[in-house]
């Protein structure tokens, strides 16, 4: 499967902890990061700016469900503090933006070994809030084939 994954870090070494993203995601497939890191301030407007980008995931992984399990773990797994509320500043955040075909929603009981995010998961595809950010539409565009993911080309 093809994955569009935006990738967001607004603490610490931000660029440090993007490039250890890019690296994290290559443990789940090939990986295609944009050229384009982009700086946007926190959408809550009180916390510290973030840097984001984007990158197409090639993965082996049919479930979309299970990747972004899968990105709950990397984001875990790079210090992600989940306990301190949904909008909290953070070191890594992986957000599942589409996949080549896949569209839907879901929710199902979370795995025992991500029991810290709830008991339940949830994923909807698109996803529903991306084609309104900038910072993952410029660094998706800026990607040599924009439309590889699903024929899905942002903007247009």
């Amino acid at each position: 499967m093809k994955a569009v994954v935006a990738l967001g870090s607004n603490l610490g070494d931000r660029r440090a902890h993007l490039a250890a993203g890019l690296v994290a995601l290559q443990t789940l497939g090939t990986v295609v990061p944009s050229p384009l890191v982009m700086e946007t301030p926190d959408e809550s407007g009180t916390g510290p700016a973030y840097l984001n980008t984007v990158a197409i995931l090639v993965t082996g992984e049919a479930d979309p469900r299970r990747l972004l399990e899968a990105l709950l773990r990397l984001e875990l797994l790079a210090g992600r503090d989940r306990g301190t509320g949904k909008n909290a500043p953070r070191t890594l955040d992986l957000d599942l933006i589409t996949t080549d075909g896949t569209r839907g929603a879901w929710t199902w009981e979370t795995p025992e070994d991500l029991q810290c995010l709830g008991p339940e998961l949830t994923l909807e595809l698109p996803h529903p809030r991306a084609f309104r950010r900038p910072f993952v539409l410029e660094p998706w565009r800026a990607l040599s084939d924009p439309g590889e993911c699903g024929g899905v080309i942002p903007g247009k």
